[in-house]
């Protein structure tokens, strides 16, 4: 698209901005609009932080813009207050604004919690030493005076703000938009940016191009995402007696919660937190007239805010209040074409944890990375083409929304945490908050030392002179690697004590093993005698190898001993899963082909070591070689040519030779079948590698498609991906579930699967009395540190999802695995709790 001028036609005036001949990009800011249904009653908020900020930013990578306000005034007052964090603070001293905003603000230091009675649940000084570990304090400012030192801070660059300007239309044309406002004015830009609140006009219209684009569902799911639990009261008061400057106050009870902060000039910024008769849609949620906030302020007169302080202290020295519903919705689509939104507009939160504004100021800075990276490029071309800014607006949103959805959730659960929601709430907030306040700090340290900043901007010394200075890339998505090696102490602590009990073992039934050899033969409890000279394999290398391995395993599947046989059939069904898995991982996107040789490796390796010494070395190495960055952007799916013939082979190369272990009379055909299962680790990769490679040769070569034919391509591989997956997966679990039901059936009376699968602690110490003795207690270890090791390394991994930003329900998962490895065994556990982190990283991929 050649160069096109921004355009603004208002009273009669033509309008062209002085450096508007200098980019070929244009933007149209929309802020804080409200819909016109004037019978309402209803308070418009002025001026909205994302506007305003992603204003400054334009301004700072000379991109040109207007800003259309519905209101006729930039900051009015309201009664609305912001809490800065360091998120948004460091990107407002990157703009020069935070040292006016500091003068005007004291840091918060000390917090205290009670309960609506007044009886304190805990104190907490943290707060304190914010401004030393991340450069920038905690504090509240009223958001009117935020708003004017914003406004003022765009001197010469004012006149680009036309107050007044409800837009009432928005038109998408192929090299432009054009927005049109109530007073006839017209305006019209490469991009069109929605800074308009929960009501945004912008996301209506996106929605309106969505459906012309085919989707119409897309479309109507977002239009019904916003939902409103909870209202909130707030003001700014006078400050009574008994609340101090610097510190603040919340008050947990049922239903309901409360947040006093105590600023400078002797104010107070307060919020009432209270549930809703019911969970209304955001095409229902209830807004309140004057009457309504009297009444509701009414119920809450004798809640105390401190100690001694009841809410009516702060209530009758108000100066300005509002009573809204807090609506909560989190939206997947932040574009359309020539449309997007920054702010509620797109992520709205609850207010409790203090993160709408800030997180409104990441996710305007992270547009304006967007785009002056846009303008960079378009720049050397001359011109803005409609490819090129929906390529970046895509990248910008999946970048953006990760953090954003995280932030979010946690707002939205802190609401519900204070308010007592559940039993758990009330437990962690009004008991247990006391004990958990260092393990919550750190968390939020973490927060606050990531985001979004202006990348085109200078970091400011304070960010990374402090004790937890600003990192772009946080250990949050992958760890560093001294975090994921001592992550892996567990491992490490199952690879030791492996080492010490089955070398242990070992060396106590040596001779036993030495003397059956000796002996030539080996004679079951039928009677039946096996020669143990004879060839098997009738390789003489593998018969070498091999035969010793064959006659350990015969006491347990020849059901000479009806405890080790029970272990034996459960063993033998749990190791697919493990070795499947192992497999799996390798075949993922991220690797090459030639990845497929470490599972293949490990596997022959624990054939002759045990699988409890050999499988955390394994974890460990994937851990560490793997983090969860490098299997994003859907390199986290295995090759199709591995996936369409897994299972067959796992059957053929896997499941029937074990089978042949336990369903022969004869005990000679067990041994056969078990020399042949020995060979599985090879056996499995080597039988399906001409059928990945046919698959290779068989694909159709790729086609020239369009945006949009390739994205639906992707979305139905992943999902057939995913479906074969879920095959794998489940089918693992119901094979292992099954035969360990099974065994369980087979023990005597009195006996468990737990006395016959763990281990005592300290058994391994105990002399070995007989070759099946020695077997069978070794394989219990081999067995029991192999999933240990398993269960373990999928808790890494789930750790890595929820720093990713996706909340891990833990109590759910280790119940749920308990249970499972109680009833089912521990392979069928470890196959569900693999094929969880499978779903959960789809879903993030999607």
């Amino acid at each position: 698209m050649a160069f096109r001028q921004l355009r603004g036609k208002q009273n009669g005036d033509n309008q062209l901005h002085e450096n508007a001949a200098n980019t070929p990009l244009s933007c149209v800011l929309v802020k804080y609009l409200q819909e016109a249904e004037e019978e309402l009653s209803r308070r418009d908020f002025g001026g909205s932080v994302a506007g305003l900020t992603l204003a400054h930013c334009l301004n700072r990578c000379h991109i040109d813009y207007v800003v259309l306000e519905r209101n006729s005034e930039i900051a009015p007052q309201v009664g609305a207050s912001i809490g800065f964090l360091p998120t948004g603070a460091r990107i407002l001293d990157q703009l020069g604004i935070f040292d006016y905003i500091r003068d005007k603000t004291t840091p918060l230091h000390n917090a205290y919690y009670w309960t609506n009675t007044g009886r304190p649940i805990c104190f907490d000084d943290n707060m304190k030493g914010t401004a030393e570990r991340h450069g920038y304090p905690i504090a509240f400012l009223d958001r009117q005076l935020f708003l004017q030192i914003m406004y003022d801070h765009l001197e010469e660059q004012q006149n680009r703000i036309h107050l007044s300007a409800k837009v009432v239309k928005i038109e998408h044309l192929a090299t432009k938009a054009v927005v049109h406002c109530a007073d006839g004015s017209v305006f019209e830009g490469d991009l069109v940016v929605g800074a308009d609140g929960v009501r945004s006009i912008v996301r209506q219209e996106m929605w309106n191009y969505m459906d012309t684009l085919g989707l119409r569902k897309e479309a109507a799911q977002e239009r019904a995402a916003m939902t409103a639990e909870y209202s909130c009261l707030f003001g700014i008061s006078e400050l009574p007696p008994g609340l101090v400057t610097g510190d603040c106050h919340r008050t947990f009870a049922d239903d309901y919660s409360a947040l006093t902060a105590v600023g400078m000039e002797g104010r107070a910024f307060w919020f009432l937190f209270a549930k809703l008769d019911q969970k209304y849609s955001g095409t229902h949620v209830p807004r309140f007239s004057q009457q309504d906030l009297e009444k509701h302020a009414a119920r809450f007169r004798d809640m105390a805010i401190a100690a001694n302080v009841p809410f009516s202290a702060l209530y009758d020295r108000v100066l300005s209040t509002s009573y809204v519903c807090l609506e909560e919705a989190f939206y997947k689509h932040w574009y359309a074409g020539r449309l997007a939104c920054v702010g509620d507009s797109i992520h709205k939160m609850t207010p409790n944890a203090g993160q709408g504004g800030n997180c409104a100021l990441e996710s305007a800075a992270s547009l304006a990375n967007c785009l002056k990276e846009m303008l960079d490029g378009d720049e050397a071309a001359g011109s803005t083409s409609a490819s090129s800014l929906d390529d970046h607006l895509r990248r910008w949103q999946q970048a953006r929304q990760t953090r954003a959805k995280k932030i979010t959730e946690i707002s939205n659960t802190v609401t519900r945490l204070e308010a007592g929601a559940s039993f758990k709430d009330r437990i962690l907030s009004r008991t247990l908050l006391p004990y958990i306040n260092g393990y919550l700090l750190k968390g939020v340290a973490k927060l606050y030392a990531t985001g979004e900043v202006i990348d085109f901007l200078p970091l400011p010394e304070k960010a990374s002179s402090c004790t937890m200075p600003y990192t772009r890339n946080p250990e949050d998505d992958t760890g560093s690697l001294i975090g994921r090696v001592l992550a892996c102490a567990p491992l490490l602590a199952c690879y030791a004590y492996a080492n010490i009990s089955l070398d242990t073992l070992l060396a106590g039934f040596f001779p036993y093993i030495g003397s059956l050899l000796q002996s030539g033969s080996w004679i079951s409890s039928t009677g039946e005698a096996l020669s143990l000279t004879e060839p098997i394999y009738n390789i003489p290398l593998l018969d070498k190898i091999f035969g010793v391995l064959v006659a350990c395993f015969l006491p347990s599947i020849s059901g000479s001993d009806v405890l080790s046989h029970a272990q034996m059939l459960s063993f033998m069904a749990d190791l697919c899963p493990i070795y499947g898995i192992w497999l799996l991982e390798s075949g993922r996107q991220a690797h090459s082909w030639a990845e497929i040789a470490f599972p293949t490796a490990m596997g022959a390796a624990f054939q002759f070591k045990g699988i409890g010494k050999i499988a955390p070395i394994y974890y460990m190495i994937e851990h560490l070689r793997t983090p969860l960055s490098k299997l994003l952007n859907r390199r986290h799916e295995v090759r199709s040519d591995m996936l369409g013939s897994f299972l067959p082979t796992m059957l053929t190369a896997y499941y029937l030779p074990t089978l042949g272990n336990f369903l022969p009379r004869e005990i000679r055909n067990r041994q056969y079948f078990n020399a042949i299962w020995q060979l599985f680790p090879l056996t499995v990769p080597l039988l399906q590698a001409p059928f990945r490679l046919l698959d290779n040769v068989a694909s159709e070569p790729a086609e020239e498609l369009s945006k949009e034919q390739g994205d639906k391509q992707v979305k139905r591989r992943s999902k057939k991906t995913l479906r074969y997956i879920r095959a794998i997966y489940l089918s693992f679990a119901v094979i292992s579930g099954l035969s360990f039901a099974y065994a369980r059936r087979t023990l005597p009376a009195g006996s468990s699967m737990a006395s016959v699968i763990v281990p005592g602690l300290w058994d391994y110490t105990l002399p070995v009395g007989s070759f099946t003795d020695g077997i069978t207690r070794f394989l219990k270890y081999d067995e029991t540190l192999a999933m240990a090791s398993g269960f373990i390394w999928l808790g890494l991994k789930y750790q890595e999802l929820e720093r990713h930003g996706y909340p891990m329900p833990w109590w759910k998962v280790i119940v749920g695995m308990a249970a499972t490895t109680a009833a089912f065994g521990p392979g069928a556990a470890m196959s569900l709790g693999w094929g969880l982190r499978e779903e959960i990283l789809a879903r993030i991929a999607e």
